[in-house]
């Protein structure tokens, strides 16, 4: 059993990795979903992704001739190994021997020899001294380049912080029950957590499978990064009446139930181009009892002919702040993505503007580290409408920036976030 798990690791990965010199890009979380996963699957495929540049600058000089291309798996094999023996607590002659059991289940039993000795090699070698910084800190040297040119003080940090294991974050539904209610909940079932920023928020200790949340089938509970949660806190903190809400980029759904549940006589819409991740959003809101408005539509393309109080604009980014939950990321973006991000951040920026009232708050928010999609896209939408003005922001964590606020994977709690507030003259 435990060579198939690592030859299910090693598939994920291999499809992964394919996606990297293809066009049709798959993410990690749509291979994941492609079949049964167990914990220790999981864990190898994230852990190896986490730390590819390093696992592969350890393994290409053990081999003495380079794979085939359709050998890709038996890398990823090699990689899992690899894994295990720099990064977990297994026993290092069960992790190689039941990798070199997994080549048998990939189809490729004539490679055990081939595991074996290159995996054994990397036992008996010390983990060299990295001469590269994307192996040294296992990042891709485009986008190393990048946060230590806009963070001189930091980058190392956040760097290091990328390569951590992400926090579970959890939003308790007050339309449903009271933290005191759910918190107590959590420690009938001996579940440790802490207080989040929020009233509504809470961190567990340890990452759990959602479904054995309490109370998650009963719609008290949903999963939400602590910092995420910041946005319908800020939006909601500028109702002064029942207002009308657009949630422009909505899917799948947790910032517009969170604003439901904030504001739950507002009257909110959620709106995303994708129609079947709008159902997921439509099932979503069913199990929270939630009744939202949908609709399917483009704002990049297409100007609205409904006018809102306020608008959310949880942008499309490059997601470079939420590397520890999304590491391949670090494999399958590249730098002109940020730019193809940017393009479309603006465009919607300018055309959900019509949409907005005098006096309503767009917040524009991305869950990206790097400048150009946050300040300077907002800098340049400001130069162009003399209507517009950004308002302060202060939050718990992170630090302000010339226009908004940006939230850092530095404080463990959080993903980086950047949220600015634009205020519409009347």
């Amino acid at each position: 059993m435990s060579g198939e798990e690592r030859a299910r690791a090693a598939r994920n990965l291999a499809h992964l990795l394919d996606a990297t010199r293809s066009p049709g890009r798959r993410m990690l979380d749509q291979v994941l979903a492609s079949g049964k996963q167990s914990p220790l699957a999981r864990e190898l495929t994230y852990g190896v992704t986490r730390h590819f540049y390093s696992l592969s600058a350890e393994l290409q000089p053990l081999l003495e001739r380079p794979l085939r291309d359709r050998d890709l798996d038996l890398f990823a094999l090699m990689l899992v190994g690899a894994y295990q023996l720099r990064h977990l607590q297994i026993p290092p002659h069960a992790a190689i021997n039941e990798t070199v059991a997994a080549a048998h289940p990939l189809g490729k039993p004539w490679a055990r020899n081939l595991i074996n000795g290159v995996l054994r090699s990397l036992q008996r070698s010390p983990t060299p001294t990295p001469q590269d910084d994307s192996v040294r800190y296992d990042h891709p040297s485009w986008l190393i380049e990048r946060v230590s040119k806009e963070y001189p003080d930091q980058w190392r940090d956040l760097l290091s912080a990328n390569n951590a294991r992400a926090p579970m974050a959890i939003r308790i539904n007050l339309t449903r029950t009271s933290v005191q209610d759910y918190t107590h909940l959590l420690g009938s079932a001996n579940i440790a957590s802490q207080p989040g920023w929020l009233p509504e928020t809470v961190i567990l200790e340890q990452p759990m499978p959602v479904a054995k949340l309490p109370g998650y089938a009963e719609g008290l509970v949903s999963v939400q990064d602590a910092g995420a949660q910041f946005a319908a806190y800020l939006l909601t903190e500028r109702l002064s009446a029942p207002s009308s809400i657009l949630d422009a980029c909505a899917a799948p759904g947790g910032k517009t139930f969170h604003l439901l549940e904030r504001a739950p006589h507002a009257k909110v819409s959620a709106m995303d181009v994708n129609s079947s991740r709008l159902d997921t959003l439509r099932r979503s809101a069913v199990r929270l009892g939630h009744e939202v408005r949908t609709l399917c539509a483009d704002a990049s393309n297409d100007r609205l002919a409904a006018r809102y109080d306020h608008i959310l604009l949880d942008a499309p980014c490059s997601g470079s702040g939420t590397l520890r939950r999304h590491p391949d990321i670090k494999l399958l973006r590249e730098p002109a993505d940020v730019g193809v991000t940017a393009r479309v951040q603006a465009l919607l920026l300018r055309h959900l503007w019509h949409a907005l009232r005098p006096s309503g708050t767009l917040l524009y928010c991305t869950c990206s580290l790097l400048r150009e999609e946050n300040d300077s896209i907002v800098a340049v939408f400001l130069n162009t409408h003399t209507d517009a003005s950004a308002a302060p922001i202060e939050l718990p964590s992170g630090a302000a920036t010339r226009y908004g606020w940006q939230l850092l994977p530095l404080d463990p709690r959080t993903d980086a976030f950047y949220f600015a507030a634009l205020v519409k003259s009347k």
